[in-house]
């Protein structure tokens, strides 16, 4: 009787175990894809461990009637300084997720690799139970491209016959001069007549923004126009223009210089000299002119050579010797002043004596403009007499 009332006994304890464990069963909550809405399950970021991308786009998966029928795709990029795109750690939080519904694989835990263009596949599961897939995204890496350095040269300056209708043709530039710590220059050449106070440039620049100045007294930039717009180049004004480069914290100037490929004119391209007696030295002062018909102050590029020298002799000094006038201050454009000639017969005799004397010119005290202008020339002619 004993034995019977113990398996009683026994039987009510198993089925009091059973019956709790089944409440307990059904206490905890189960969802199923039925029962929850997936569009709750997408990603709106991807954040990562340690690292700010500099952009990031989402493309969300195709959901037809709560199920996904397309993966989503997800592109990262990531700062050009960034060295490497192995071990990447994401960093999904509740932020980006709702981890009481839903879970995400690969975790948060797992170093991955992104080097060489490869795609991870990311799934959003239910958060328990067998772990559904509800859906997913492929995940890519990439680094910015390094932008490329600016030079912030002009690399490109004409007067378009198109937008100077007064010119001949197109005028490009024929000579850049480019020196580290130093101001760029950009010579251009113009036809002799040329307005300068209406020319209309083109402008192309390696930089991000462009200023341009008319005072050479000041380091006042203004930005340069977006459309064409004529600029007055004439004398005494300048123009230069400034390059600035993204950060707003480097720049190079340039000047531009326009003129005229001969700037000097000589009032009397040939001269003759009154007589001069053996045995003397005559020095004959104002016998023309040479002007300054460029846009310019202008002075001696260097010494002035003789050709088609009459007659040709072995004798070292020479019969006829041309000089020019010439204040310390340049000749500025419209200027004029004195072409003087020494014709010496200490150590000629009588005769007629022949000779081309050359003139070089450059921009006054710029050097970089040597050998850019046409030389002139005077031919004289002296008669020697006993």
């Amino acid at each position: 009787m004993q034995r019977v009332i113990k398996l009683q006994n026994i039987g009510l304890i198993l089925f009091s175990v059973f019956f709790m464990m089944s409440c307990s069963d059904d206490d905890k909550t189960t969802y199923k894809t039925t029962d929850i809405n997936i569009e709750e399950a997408k990603l709106l970021d991807f954040p990562l461990i340690g690292i700010e991308p500099t952009g990031i786009e989402i493309v969300q998966p195709e959901i037809v009637n709560n199920k996904e029928v397309t993966y989503g795709d997800i592109k990262i990029t990531l700062p050009s300084t960034v060295t490497s795109l192995e071990n990447i750690y994401i960093s999904i939080t509740s932020r980006e997720l709702n981890f009481s519904k839903f879970s995400v694989l690969p975790e948060n835990i797992v170093n991955l690799s992104f080097e060489d263009g490869k795609v991870h596949v990311f799934t959003i599961t239910t958060a328990t139970g067998d772990k559904e897939a509800l859906l997913h995204y492929n995940v890519s890496i990439i680094k910015e491209v390094p932008p490329v350095p600016e030079t912030l040269k002009i690399t490109g300056f004409t007067f378009e016959k198109s937008k100077n209708p007064s010119l001949p043709n197109d005028i490009t530039i024929t000579k850049t001069i480019e020196e580290v710590g130093r101001t760029d220059k950009i010579y251009l050449f113009v036809p002799l007549g040329t307005d300068f106070t209406d020319l209309v440039p083109t402008i192309t620049y390696d930089g991000t923004t462009l200023y341009y100045s008319q005072n050479p007294l000041t380091t006042v930039n203004v930005l340069y126009p977006s459309t064409a717009t004529s600029f007055d180049f004439k004398y005494p004004k300048t123009f230069d223009l400034t390059v600035v480069d993204r950060n707003d914290d480097k720049q190079k100037r340039t000047t531009i210089i326009v003129d005229v490929v001969n700037p000097v004119r000589i009032e009397t391209e040939s001269i003759t000299t009154p007589d001069v007696k053996e045995g003397t030295s005559v020095y004959f002062t104002d016998v023309t002119k040479w002007i300054n018909q460029g846009n310019h102050k202008i002075n001696y590029q260097k010494a002035t050579t003789y050709e088609d020298v009459d007659p040709a002799g072995g004798i070292t000094f020479k019969a006829i010797t041309v000089d020019r006038d010439l204040s310390s201050g340049g000749l500025v454009p419209g200027e004029s002043a004195n072409v003087n000639v020494q014709v010496s017969s200490y150590y000629y005799p009588e005769g007629t004596y022949k000779s081309t004397a050359v003139f070089y010119t450059r921009i006054y005290h710029d050097y970089d403009s040597d050998d850019l202008f046409e030389p002139v020339k005077v031919a004289v002619t002296s008669k020697i007499v006993k």
